[in-house]
């Protein structure tokens, strides 16, 4: 049986793996073998690239040639769902590329009038499990991966700084809401036992008993959304609509659900948050004095170890990041990478993000892929104008939503650290 497009197209990107893996393991620089091989692929995974997404339009076609009896609905807001063409580069193209936007253009050659109905259906722009993380491209550099030496026709580009939410893990959930068990705390008694335990035996000779204190909790999901107010010319220009979407629908989705998830109080239609979940590990601030900062973290990582936890980040305010980043020794030199190095953001080996909506003074340290973030329904976007006064605007209203429950499943693994950046109140 032949290959399908997808197939061919992954074995091209397979055998371009294997040399870039080969050239890296030997410590050496392409062949100029290599170099020409590189080139054919690049020119087979482009040719093949097309093919899939004209496949993939062509499949969208025959969708909507066959739904075109369905009756049209007569709701003012549209109901019906459609799924974004695979392939597309952002959230932003997902839905500029989708067949209703299409279709809308091409029955408005000359724009939207005052009388033009706009009633476009829910478009799903983002795959479910990971609607509010980039796409990633399988040919460029992985977020947060370090290139130790530079080789020849190879694009460094920069990467963009990683977030919470990229170190989180993520994923799908198919109902409303689950309880699950949360890990509070750990007592861990293993050791070496005698063999034969007589009742003489003071109590230290009896095998040990290791306790894990646990919680119910419940994963339920809320919906996260924002919307946008646009006039009916942005709407109709589908290179600056898509770049409208990137630069907001993305940041703004994302840190929304950022936010819950650090803040979120529990009550009031909100979910627990964990700046207010129990059995989270408190450690006291070393010190006031800056340079502490990183003291207080290292005590953080004992801590954790001490209950197993894999630490794989720490989250900090912008302002406290600021404070490590000008840190200086007695000759005013730079600690970190400085006001020109390009190297990664760790300390203490680990990785660290910052984020608005964590309190100045206060860190998060811990294993952070024990915090879900489970996508009930995956990002989507839905524009009408069924509006009296939008009408008579020619102003369109953009909705982006979401639907996701957040979960927390080890508690005693993550430690929120005060840095005494903040005086006490």
């Amino acid at each position: 049986m032949s290959k399908t497009l997808r197939e061919q197209l992954s074995a091209v990107l397979a055998e371009a793996k294997s040399i870039a893996d080969a050239a890296k393991n030997e410590d050496r620089e392409f062949t100029a073998d290599e170099i020409t091989k590189i080139g054919e692929l690049k020119s087979q995974a482009d040719s093949l690239d097309t093919q899939v997404k004209a496949a993939d339009d062509a499949q969208q076609h025959m969708k909507s040639l066959l739904a075109s009896t369905a009756p049209a609905k007569t709701d003012d807001e549209p109901k019906a769902e459609v799924e974004a063409p695979a392939g597309a580069k952002s959230f932003g193209e997902a839905y500029t590329e989708s067949e209703p936007y299409k279709q809308l253009l091409k029955s408005n050659p000359g724009g939207f009038g005052e009388g033009s109905l706009i009633a476009l259906p829910k478009v799903t722009v983002g795959a479910k499990g990971r609607g509010f993380k980039a796409d990633p491209n399988p040919l460029s550099v992985a977020v947060g991966q370090l290139q130790p030496t530079r080789l020849p026709q190879v694009d460094l580009t920069y990467q963009r700084p990683l977030t919470l939410l990229d170190l989180v893990s993520t994923g799908s959930i198919t109902g409303n809401s689950f309880d699950y068990v949360q890990i509070t705390s750990v007592a861990r008694n293993a050791a070496i036992v005698k063999d034969e335990i007589l009742p003489t035996d003071p109590a230290s000779a009896l095998k040990p008993l290791s306790d894990l204190s646990t919680a119910i909790a419940t994963g339920k999901v809320f919906t996260y959304a924002d919307g946008y107010t646009v006039t009916n010319e942005l709407l109709a220009d589908a290179g600056a609509f898509a770049s409208y979407l990137n630069g907001q629908l993305a940041y703004n989705i994302r840190a929304v659900i950022e936010n819950y998830l650090l803040n979120g109080t529990g009550a009031a239609g909100q979910p627990t948050g964990i700046l207010n979940t129990t059995g989270i590990q408190q450690i006291a601030a070393a010190g006031t004095d800056p340079v502490k900062i990183p003291v207080s973290i290292r005590k953080a990582l004992t801590a954790l170890d001490e209950v197993g936890a894999q630490v794989t980040g720490i989250v900090l305010n912008p302002a406290d990041a600021e404070v490590l980043d000008l840190m200086q020794d007695g000759n005013q030199r730079f600690y970190g990478n400085g006001p020109f190095g390009a190297g990664p953001r760790t300390l203490w080996g680990r990785p660290y993000v910052t984020a608005q909506s964590i309190p100045e003074g206060t860190a998060l340290v811990g294993d952070l892929s024990t915090i879900n973030v489970l996508e009930r329904e995956a990002l989507s976007v839905v524009a009408f104008n069924q509006h009296a006064d939008y009408a008579r605007r020619n102003l369109v209203y953009v909705r982006a939503e979401l639907r996701a429950a957040q979960v927390i499943y080890k508690p005693a693994h993550l430690a929120l650290v005060e840095l005494g950046t903040v005086a006490a109140a």
